[in-house]
């Protein structure tokens, strides 16, 4: 009787079955950070706050962004973001195929050269600092979801 009720169990359980482990899997608390990158535009220099994360594609399907919370080492929810993937970092459209690794990222903040013409460069240099300094806790980020 025992028999029975396994050779009911179709393939396409097992399938279902192993996908929902896998977002679970995915859905877990990811290493992410905060990095400050420096540029420049028409009104002078821009301070990025960029935030990033690697990530694996166990999807089946070409992913194009993620969503994230991002949290401290507290895993006290800071905010959320879309974030943009690719596996090559000098292009940014190209998606990371399934299998692959690739670069998740999206500016946070920007501080521009506005704020350099209003406030100065010692004040602009103070706020960089500040930002910098709140958005340094960001340590891990839990995927929500994905663009295809």
């Amino acid at each position: 009787m025992l028999k029975a009720k396994f050779k009911k169990f179709s393939p396409i359980g097992l399938i279902l079955a192993l996908s929902m482990y896998s977002t679970v899997a995915l859905s877990a608390n990811m290493p992410c950070n905060v990095k400050l990158e420096f540029d420049s535009n028409s009104t002078g220099s821009v301070a990025n706050y960029v935030l990033s994360l690697q990530l694996k594609n166990t999807t089946g399907r070409a992913v194009s962004g993620a969503s994230v919370i991002y949290m401290d080492n507290e895993e006290q929810p800071l905010g959320n973001t879309l974030l943009h993937c690719s596996s090559n970092a000098d292009r940014l459209n190209e998606t990371v195929n399934p299998g692959s690794y690739g670069n998740c990222t999206s500016i946070l903040q920007k501080v521009d050269g506005a704020f350099l013409s209003a406030f100065g460069s010692q004040k602009w240099t103070q706020i960089v600092n500040t930002q910098l300094a709140a958005l340094n806790a960001v340590t891990q980020c839990e995927v929500l979801g994905f663009a295809y």
